[in-house]
């Protein structure tokens, strides 16, 4: 069922009849990344609108380094796609893994909703028979709730980041620029 206030979005908990294909297209999305990302995921082109995610093979390594190993930095120029690889990716987290907290902390508030911001667009435009609900309060600038128990918390980078939650995946995002006072404090919490 769609939500009224924004028909893009599914409402938490709504039924539907899979059929073959779509199940056997939710195990093969559940399983890999790389293959959800480049067959559902579209990003924002800045004149195009809504457009495939076509990947270069570096943004795959990347892809695979995330979901094979539990720390990963990452150390690339600048407008290389690093930011919305790793927005899709953690899409795929929270949407195919249950009872999980993703926690992106950026250097700046707009870093922050920015990553939640092209997650949600991804989101909008997967088919909706794929895409879990999200709960009532699941849908603003700084978070994202599924009817999975998953969520996408975004926020800046700061001494108390993530303090009182038990975050399952860590996300930080131009992370070198934060002061070092602050980033010394948010290890420690």
């Amino acid at each position: 069922m769609r939500s009224l206030k924004n028909p893009l979005i599914k409402i938490a908990n709504s039924e539907h009849n899979y059929t073959l294909k779509e199940i056997q297209e939710l195990e093969k999305c559940t399983k890999d990344p790389v293959y959800f990302i480049q067959t559902y995921c579209q990003i924002q082109h800045p004149v195009r609108g809504a457009i495939a995610f076509d990947l270069y093979d570096y943004q795959i390594e990347m892809l695979h380094a995330f979901h094979k190993k539990k720390s990963t930095v990452v150390l690339s120029a600048r407008q290389t796609g690093k930011s919305t690889v790793s927005s899709m990716f953690l899409l795929w987290f929270a949407m195919f893994h249950f009872d999980k907290t993703v926690l992106i902390a950026s250097n700046k508030n707009t870093g922050a909703m920015e990553m939640i911001s092209r997650i949600q667009y991804a989101y909008q435009h997967i088919p909706f028979w794929l895409k879990p609900g999200v709960t009532d309060d699941g849908w603003n600038k700084h978070s994202m709730k599924f009817d999975n128990e998953s969520r996408i918390l975004s926020e800046a980078t700061s001494e108390s980041s993530g303090r009182g939650m038990s975050i399952s995946l860590l996300y930080l995002d131009e992370f070198a620029f934060v002061a070092p006072n602050i980033a010394e404090e948010f290890w420690t919490s």
